[in-house]
Order: structure tokens, then C-alpha cells, then sequence
């Protein structure tokens, strides 16, 4: 049998039989072949993908089953007043957590705004911290512990001022860090290479979520 191809080329086919020849085809091609096919998923069907996360979690406990928190908020509550800059006080909450590991040899901690996680913003890093100690208390700096900068080059807690940012709800991440060596950071380091140092070395982390409403601070 020819192709509707050859009778095109041969000039047998008139413009109505090569729109039956592909009519024909057509429907064979639509032929069922005894197979039935799946219902499709949800995600299959959806026109858009649903959005990313816009926070981290409220507390993640670390692998070893250390536990961040603090008796001044709940997790993924407001942080209280004396943390945040229009207060006046802009002093760190007090952060508590489980016995670490025997084998730890340093504790550290970071504030970090994660209200865009894939751009988190540093605001606070503390390292050097004896690890027998099992609370930082509110605005008191441990012996042994020093700050460094943060990411807009400022030293200590709170600066700059989160209300400084567009109305709307900021996601603050306290996270304590687990170190089995010394952090090799030092006073004063610029905060995006000490946050970066610290990530590496730390042997594990816990974290705690706070938040502030920008809009009303």
C-alpha cells in the first residue's frame, strides 16, 4: 500500500483524500490498546507548585537529642520585649539547653534572621563558651566567651535594629552549636566568615525559633 506521502508525490491525492488518509490514521492512533491508564497525583494536575517554606522550624533538637530554649518565649513565639531594639534594653534572651556531649570541647551561638531563607542575615554570633555551662543568662557575657561582628559589621546583639526592616513579621533562629575543636574564631572576626568557620566545625547544632512583628515594635 502506498503512503499518503507517495500519492502526494505521485499527484494521486486530491486535498480531500490526504484529510481522510489523516482522519483515518488519526483515529487508529487514538485506539485503546486494553491498557487503562493511572489517575494522576495532585502535584500532576496543579497549574502552580505550592510555595517554599518562609521560616525555619520552630525548634529542631540536634541529632545527639540536645535541646534549645529559653524561659523568656516559646518556640515560634514572640521574642520578649527586652530583646528587641525599641525597648531601649536590646539585651539576648536568656537560652538553656541540655548537657552536651562529654567529648565537646566549646559551645557557640548565632541569631540569624530567617525570614528569607535563602537569604539569612546574621545578627549575632557568640563563641568560646565553657561547654560545662548549660544557660546563657539574658544580656550577660560568660567567661571565656567573646562576640564577633555581625553582617552589617556591628559587634554584640541586636544591631542593627530589626525594626528597621518593611512591616511584616521577622523569623529570628537562636541556634546553639556543638564544637569537638576549637572554632578558631577570634574577637571581632567579620560575622560572615566567623558564621561560615563556625557551620564547619561544629560537630552538631539545635536551634529555637523566635519572631518579631515589625510592624508594631
Amino acid at each position: 500500500m502506498r503512503s499518503v506521502r507517495d500519492l502526494i508525490s505521485a499527484g494521486l491525492a486530491t486535498p480531500l483524500l490526504v484529510a481522510l488518509l489523516l482522519s483515518i490514521f488519526a483515529i487508529a492512533g487514538c485506539a485503546s490498546d486494553g491498557r487503562e491508564l493511572a489517575e494522576p497525583d495532585d502535584w500532576q494536575t496543579t497549574t502552580t507548585r505550592p510555595p517554599p517554606p518562609t521560616s525555619a522550624l520552630d525548634a529542631e533538637t540536634s541529632p545527639s537529642g540536645i535541646v534549645l530554649s529559653s524561659p523568656d518565649f516559646a518556640p515560634g513565639s514572640d521574642v520578649p520585649d527586652s530583646a528587641r531594639c525599641s525597648s531601649g534594653a536590646n539585651v539576648f534572651p536568656q537560652l538553656d539547653w541540655t548537657p552536651v556531649p562529654g567529648e565537646t570541647v566549646e559551645l557557640a551561638v548565632s541569631l540569624s534572621d530567617q525570614t528569607s531563607p535563602d537569604e539569612p542575615i546574621l545578627l549575632w554570633l557568640m563563641a568560646g563558651i565553657d561547654p560545662s555551662l548549660e544557660t546563657l543568662e539574658s544580656g550577660l557575657l560568660p567567661a571565656g566567651a567573646f562576640e564577633t561582628l555581625n553582617d552589617y559589621g556591628n559587634p554584640g546583639y541586636g544591631t542593627p535594629c530589626l525594626e528597621s526592616f518593611a512591616d511584616g513579621r521577622r523569623d529570628l533562629q537562636f541556634r546553639l552549636y556543638v564544637l569537638n575543636r576549637p572554632s578558631d574564631i577570634s574577637p571581632g572576626d567579620p560575622g560572615n566568615e566567623a558564621w561560615q568557620t563556625l557551620r564547619s566545625a561544629a560537630a552538631e547544632s539545635a536551634t529555637l525559633l523566635g519572631r518579631i512583628d515589625a510592624s508594631t515594635s
